[in-house]
């Protein structure tokens, strides 16, 4: 446990100097001693400072988590995740917020990927092992329920991915193998520019080209949707169509939960 004089002299540096690393430090300290609104105080501090740094997104989601703020814990360990895709904190704190949530299966996608990221964490991979076995049973007693991209209008003209490129759902008929990681690419160059123009979170992204055009969705703040021109539609009903389609995969995820 830290000593009150070891947190009285972070503070000071960090009054001397605003911009200081210690930060890090600080807020941890603070968090783990449940002084939260302190340690609240100087992630958001921090992330001010240092918008583009992993670790400043990753205490203030570790702050907002423990305050019971399980939406804005989100919102910050997506940005974590957008600044960093192989971040295992980020991904282990998405997945005890997805089950917290009850949403069993996306808690499994990134408890996978901690795994992966810490292979030497052996507590990880009994939690990941419950949650599998808690996903198969409830897969073994629920029906499936298709997905929107499972339609044979969108069946090789949309594909979901999540943040890391992994794919979820649907084909691109002449899908290139590097596009899903391409995709999640450009969401965080997409994310980075808005938040650096102060415009907010992105929505849609459009792509015009020859002979079709390509549509860019976020369904949630964790997945991509892309979307092409099927057979009989029109280029430019495509925008239209693309908002609808991501208006019912963000409904089938959520019935998913």
């Amino acid at each position: 446990m830290p000593a009150v004089g070891d947190i009285a002299a972070m503070q000071v540096q960090l009054e001397r100097d605003p911009g200081s690393l210690v930060f890090l430090s600080l807020g941890e300290t603070q968090r783990k001693l449940g002084e939260l609104d302190a340690a609240l105080r100087v992630a958001e501090r921090g992330v001010s400072w240092y918008p583009e740094m992993a670790g400043a997104w990753d205490l203030l989601a570790r702050v907002r988590s423990d305050r019971g703020e399980g939406d804005l814990a989100f919102e910050a360990w997506t940005t974590v995740l957008r600044l960093d895709p192989e971040h295992p904190g980020a991904h282990k704190g998405m997945a005890f917020l997805a089950f917290r949530a009850g949403e069993l299966e996306r808690s499994l996608r990134y408890l996978r990927k901690a795994c992966d990221l810490a292979p030497e964490d052996s507590s990880l991979r009994q939690v990941r092992d419950r949650v599998a076995k808690e996903v198969e049973a409830r897969k073994a007693s629920a029906p499936a329920r298709a997905a929107p991209l499972a339609s044979p209008e969108w069946a090789r003209a949309a594909m979901l991915v999540d943040l890391q490129g992994a794919r979820l759902e649907g084909h691109l008929e002449g899908e290139a193998h590097e596009l899903p990681t391409a995709l999640a690419g450009l969401s965080r160059d997409a994310e980075r520019a808005t938040r650096l123009l102060g415009l907010g979170p992105w929505h849609r992204i459009s792509l015009a080209g020859d002979p079709r055009g390509l549509e860019i969705r976020s369904p949630t703040v964790d997945s991509l949707l892309v979307v092409t021109c099927p057979p009989g539609l029109a280029a430019h009903a495509l925008p239209v169509e693309a908002d609808r389609l991501s208006s019912m995969v963000r409904h089938w995820m959520e019935t998913m939960r």
